[in-house]
């Protein structure tokens, strides 16, 4: 995906995780409760997006996990004890909802509805 900035176009990738470790993710009992709370969402959200439930996260109104708040998403941007590919996860939505820039970042491979259009999809089908 490409971000204009100063007349200059630049390649943006989003960080994303398999669909096997967002779930072992969610077993993981050594993250904290805000952690967990957003990783759930992410996986619930994931799902929502395969299945074609239109969701506040599927129509692209809200990056914010579902179950999760905004002070989740921080805390676990700020978790150590999570992995650094879920730390850039947890960032990219952090830095995404403070900017209230809704317009999809995530472009659809085929792999769900395209009358949904979330703004980050974060999760990939595993190998």
């Amino acid at each position: 995906m490409l971000k204009k900035k100063n007349k200059q176009l630049i390649k943006m990738t989003l960080p994303t995780v398999t669909v096997r470790e967002i779930s072992d993710a969610t077993q993981d009992n050594t993250l904290c409760p805000s952690t967990k709370r957003v990783v759930e969402g992410l996986l619930n959200d994931y799902m929502d997006l395969q299945y074609g439930k239109e969701t506040p996260y599927t129509t692209g109104k809200q990056v914010v996990p579902s179950g999760a708040s905004l002070e989740d998403v921080e805390k676990a941007a700020a978790d150590e004890s999570a992995p650094k590919k879920f730390n850039d996860i947890f960032t990219t939505i952090e830095k995404t909802a403070k900017s209230g820039d809704l317009t999809p970042l995530s472009k659809n491979d085929g792999t769900w509805d395209p009358k949904l259009t979330p703004v980050l999809v974060l999760i990939t089908p595993n190998p």
